[in-house]
């Protein structure tokens, strides 16, 4: 259930350093317990998402700060969600869904309302738009690399590896392009502030420093556990997994990246799972680093008021998490 309120926020105490993991038990390096908040900007606000719940914070035009919290159902009561690659596109599913209606509460609330006024969208309907989404990236670039490669080559189609690889070149220069146009964006670069927020203010609370902006502005606007990097793996994964599918008709070729994304989407939430739990190791340092580059397009240097909401939004969550222990 979903619950909203209003309140001031400003320089209070931070409750006492914790450190958590979302999604599973890790034992770390001390033997301490973790678990790891994740979280997404919205609207003049962030949203955090902890093991009980998500928690958003959004700042009105008035000054003040409006939240709205919504539990979230336990991973661990579906077989499903504990099944490689079907878990990652499950939580894939469940982000998409409580994202946007996360997004559609900002979105009112910034342009003065009570965060009820616009009607939230249907799980249904998100899925179908992302589906949508997913099914023209994947067809796209697949149709622009076959031009190119008649062009480069002059002849009427080459395949194999070199096919493959110019297809996820075409696929990664697109999505590089579209962060860069939308990034000029006056309205766009608000929400990369508020996602800098959001990274500064989970990597404080990992660091186990004071939850304040003075502390928080320390730390770097890139996370190695970034939805953006979510999209980089993403576009590498399609290439290997679509060319492990062989020669196909131009029809084939369409038809399996489009049943693939599933499967692309799974198993870019595996890898990006095994980097979190191992980014004391130097390749996964290493394979981490394009990814936290990519974040310079999504991110931007947060402002006090901005980290403040972000970390209104990271203490509810906490709270929430609290509550369910």
């Amino acid at each position: 259930m979903a619950r909203s309120q209003r309140r001031e926020v400003g320089a209070t105490n931070a409750p006492a350093p914790l450190a958590f993991f979302f999604g599973e038990n890790d034992p770390g390096k001390e033997g301490s317990m973790r678990r790891h908040y994740g979280g997404q900007a919205l609207i003049e606000g962030v949203l955090i998402r902890g093991r009980a719940g998500v928690f958003a914070a959004v700042r009105a035009p008035d000054g003040t700060v409006m939240t709205r919290e919504e539990r979230l159902v336990n991973p661990s009561a579906s077989f499903w969600r504990k099944v490689p690659v079907v878990r990652g596109v499950l939580t894939l599913r469940d982000t998409l869904s409580v994202g946007m209606r996360m997004m559609m509460f900002s979105a009112d609330i910034a342009a003065g309302g009570n965060g009820e006024s616009l009607k939230p969208m249907s799980k249904r309907a998100v899925m179908g738009g992302a589906f949508a989404a997913a099914t023209l990236f994947a067809a796209l670039p697949n149709l622009l690399a076959r031009k190119l490669s008649r062009r480069a080559k002059d002849q009427p189609e080459r395949g194999g590896p070199f096919a493959h690889v110019l297809e996820g070149g075409v696929r990664i220069s697109i999505l590089l392009g579209y962060l860069g146009i939308i990034g000029r964006l006056k309205e766009v670069q608000r929400v990369f502030q508020y996602h800098g927020a959001e990274h500064k203010s989970i990597s404080a609370l990992e660091a186990e420093v004071e939850l304040a902006p003075a502390s928080v502005q320390q730390f770097d606007t890139a996370h190695p556990r970034c939805g953006t990097a979510f999209l980089l793996q993403s576009m590498l994964t399609s290439t290997v997994v679509y060319g492990l599918m062989g020669k196909r008709t131009p029809l084939g070729r369409l038809g399996t990246r489009v049943a693939l994304v599933p499967v692309v989407a799974g198993i870019s939430f595996e890898v990006l799972q095994f980097n979190a739990r191992h980014l004391d190791w130097r390749v996964v340092r290493y394979l981490n680093a394009p990814g936290m580059l990519l974040q310079r397009l999504t991110t931007r240097q947060p402002t006090d008021d901005q980290v403040e909401v972000a970390l209104s939004a990271l203490r509810g969550a906490i709270a929430m998490d609290g509550d369910d222990d």
